[in-house]
């Protein structure tokens, strides 16, 4: 009995010892060992994506979490041995754990590398840490996705000159196919940022000056990239992540990095609307924060900002990613903390999820949250949102990319043909003295092609090198053949560029140097027919001006570099008619050359088929149909010199200049003419809720078929507070055939398009009358009519 009883009190003692245990060895378990069942929820692709993520989160350590909000850089070779060995301690380190995001990994890479790379960290992922956890692999897509021989296209300062929003899209989609096929699932782009000061070396990553142009884009562009406006990616297209969430455009003096001096209604009305409509309209599922403060808040710390506005306000339901290193700069450059710590603490509260590009704050979070235990819940939402993207884009399922798939499709010819309409549509014709555009291939027997960017490759920032680039020159000799002889002379040189260690140097050329090389080009143009010269900028000129303090890529002024411009009033001086073909990454201000040149073309940074796509224009096979995104000054001086400032903006002129830009927003010339007529609005007044209804007809007069981009401009005629002059609040591009007319109907929705932050601070749509404005450019108005609104 005795036996019995000692049976029992074991057998009780045995339970009592496995209950103590059984948390812990299931923590060891849960902690040490790797699990991979299907059965488990996170892993059931048939339960709601909320579920999985629930689930998911219910398992994971706060170690696990914080390593879901970093994320890692790593330039990996695709000739690793399998498990990193080359790297395997700094490997292991940093995804024991799992990580959130992968960056820097895609860049430069040709398709095989790409692909092998992501294929070895995501199988890593899956099969060497406890949850299997796959990361988004981050990436850069300005303009094309940043890795070697994909299809590249004009920067987004040329593109939105086209004026194309399908063909934009259609660019887009490219784009995030390309990215995703090679092991992607997230882009850096489109920048949002009102581009108003030219000398802002980020410029060219912009949309131009305008809001509403800039809110177009932004809806092609994330429609594109992210395969539609549904909110998911699904597993064919990228996350698009606009930035630079917000005023970053607006840096003083054009200064990267700079504070940023924004009245608040102007950020409110003008600065913020392409981000709103990104989220609202487009569905994009990211944003990436700004390097800049607004009021004396840095947006990486800005609750209000990150949260109120976006989330709360807005419903976005997206990560927000930091951009590089910018949390840690809330110590150590903004000065609003006093510990890295801090601005983790700072970061996450404000709602910034993801810390890019290396976790070099979010690696203390561990330690921050064990201070402050309140955070957990923060930490828990931020890591929510990231599960839920992996899950949206399949990651769980198929992290494996296609080598052979990846390089069918970058670069394809299909997608370059896609390129070469888009750079064509994006050239603008800013002058054509006496018609000499187009050239008649029949009546020239030489050209002179002239100038430092005429064997120009560059395809702009966030671009790597591509063996398909067409330059200038390359364009030119392929279209004429050895029907038209053309003679090639640099003439000069845009500027010495290097880097002493310390900081980048630019040393101008002096006419001693290259006075021998000019007077050879002003040979070549007397020798010719007509002399084609190739001006502007480079890369190095105008960039981003990166963080290290020597870095730079802002200029102080808007003169060319250089001799360019003694090298133009030279061949100007022989009486050969000129085109100027000006190729840069921000308007230059050059009224003595625009005087003497006869016609002028503005290409910016054209993309891989550059010179295919002037060539095209400038023998007439492309009517060019491009309208500038911004305006081109006269004077670095006059900056600013956007078209939608206040009516007092330009009232008052220089002493030495007037107030006008040379070549102004929405200016764009064709090889026809188009006349406007009929503008008929559908009645005299409407009510604040009622859709605003006009028609107008507009007619090809010319000879050749043409594309006019139809700008719809509108003026506030009394408000509570000061409006601006003039903005733009519609527009379309029709294709119209020698002779022929449209009808063009547009519909203006009064409280959306033509409300504004009133006096008290709240959005509001006031009665009374409103001026419409239409024409070929916002200097341009063909015709005027008004309205109002009761």
């Amino acid at each position: 009995m005795m036996f019995r009883i000692n049976e029992i009190k074991l057998k009780i003692k045995m339970k009592e010892i496995e209950l103590l245990f059984y948390p812990i060895i299931t923590f060891i378990f849960l902690v040490f060992v790797p699990t991979h069942v299907a059965a488990q929820d996170y892993m059931n692709s048939n339960l709601p994506v909320e579920d999985r993520v629930e689930d998911l989160l219910s398992r994971m350590t706060v170690k696990e979490k914080v390593a879901q909000l970093n994320s890692v850089s790593l330039r990996i070779s695709a000739q690793l041995e399998e498990g990193f060995s080359t790297e395997s301690q700094t490997i292991h380190e940093q995804l024991a754990n799992g990580i959130g995001m992968v960056e820097n990994t895609l860049d430069h890479n040709l398709p095989a590398e790409s692909v092998a790379a992501v294929n070895r960290i995501q199988k890593y992922l899956k099969e060497k840490t406890r949850l299997g956890i796959p990361a988004i692999v981050g990436s850069e897509a300005l303009h094309g996705h940043a890795g070697k021989n994909s299809t590249v296209f004009p920067t987004p300062l040329a593109m939105a000159c086209s004026w194309n929003m399908e063909l934009v899209e259609q660019a887009f989609n490219i784009i995030g196919r390309e990215a995703r096929v090679r092991g992607a699932n997230e882009a850096h782009s489109p920048v949002l940022d009102i581009g108003r000061d030219p000398r802002w070396g980020r410029i060219e990553e912009t949309y131009g000056e305008d809001t509403y142009l800039t809110t177009r884009m932004a809806k092609a562009a994330i429609a594109g990239m992210q395969g539609g406006t549904n909110g998911n990616p699904g597993k064919t297209h990228i996350i698009a992540s606009p930035k630079h969430f917000a005023g970053y455009g607006q840096v003083t003096g054009g200064r990267n990095f700079a504070h940023t001096e924004i009245d608040e209604k102007v950020f409110i009305d003008e600065i913020l609307p392409p981000f709103k409509e990104a989220i609202q309209e487009s569905g994009a599922l990211g944003i990436m924060a700004s390097h800049c403060e607004v009021g004396g808040v840095p947006a990486h710390g800005n609750k209000w900002l990150l949260t109120d506005l976006l989330r709360n306000e807005w419903g976005f339901k997206g990560i927000v990613v930091s951009d590089y290193n910018d949390i840690k700069r809330l110590e150590e450059f903004h000065h609003v903390v006093a510990t890295v710590e801090d601005a983790a603490a700072l970061a996450l509260h404000a709602g910034l999820d993801v810390d890019l590009p290396s976790g070099v704050a979010y690696r203390s979070l561990e330690k921050v949250i064990e201070k402050n235990p309140s955070l957990l819940s923060n930490l828990d939402r931020s890591v929510g949102r990231i599960l839920r993207l992996k899950f949206m884009l399949g990651l769980f399922e198929n992290t494996h990319v296609d080598a052979k798939m990846a390089a069918e499709l970058s670069g394809c010819e299909e997608h370059v043909k896609v390129a070469e309409q888009l750079a064509t549509e994006s050239i603008t014709l800013l002058k054509n003295k006496n018609n000499l555009l187009p050239l008649n291939e029949k009546k020239l027997k030489t050209i002179a092609v002239i100038g430092p960017n005429a064997k120009s490759h560059e395809l702009g920032v966030y671009a790597v090198p591509n063996d398909n680039t067409v330059s200038i020159l390359e364009g030119l000799k392929e279209r004429v053949g050895n029907r038209v002889n053309i003679i090639y002379e640099e003439g000069c040189k845009i500027a010495r560029f290097s880097n002493n260690g310390q900081e980048d140097i630019c040393t101008e050329y002096s006419l001693l140097e290259e006075n021998e090389s000019i007077e050879k080009a002003v040979n070549a143009a007397k020798a010719s027919d007509v002399a084609i010269v190739c001006i502007g900028g480079t890369v190095q000129e105008s960039k981003e001006a990166a963080y290290a303090v020597g870095i730079k890529g802002d200029r102080a002024t808007l003169d060319l570099l250089g001799n360019q411009k003694e090298l133009v009033m030279r061949i100007a001086a022989t009486g050969k008619p000129i085109i100027i073909v000006l190729m840069g990454g921000k308007p230059y201000a050059i009224p003595e050359i625009v005087q003497k040149t006869d016609a002028m073309l503005s290409t910016f940074y054209l993309g891989q088929t550059n010179g295919s796509a002037i060539s095209r224009v400038l023998f007439g096979e492309d009517n060019p149909s491009g309208k500038l995104a911004i305006s081109f000054p006269a004077s670095v001086g006059q900056i600013p010199i956007h078209y939608s400032q206040k009516a007092n903006g330009f009232y008052k002129d220089y002493v030495d200049l007037d107030t006008q830009p040379v070549f102004a927003f929405g200016h764009g010339l064709s090889y026809t003419n188009f006349t406007y007529s009929d503008l008929n609005i559908a009645k005299e007044s409407f009510e604040i809720n009622e859709e605003v209804t006009f028609r107008l007809r507009v007619k090809n007069t010319g000879e050749i078929a043409g594309a006019e981009v139809v700008q719809v401009y509108f003026r506030d005629m009394v408000a509570s507070v000061t409006r601006p002059n003039k903005l733009l609040v519609r527009f379309k591009k029709l294709w119209l055939e020698p002779g022929e007319e449209k009808t063009v109907l547009f519909t203006i929705k009064p409280t959306k398009d033509l409300s504004f932050t009133g006096i008290d601070m709240e959005k509001t749509c006031e009665p009374g009358e409103f001026k419409l404005m239409i024409g070929g450019a916002s200097n341009d108005i063909q015709l005027e009519g008004n309205f109002w609104l009761k």
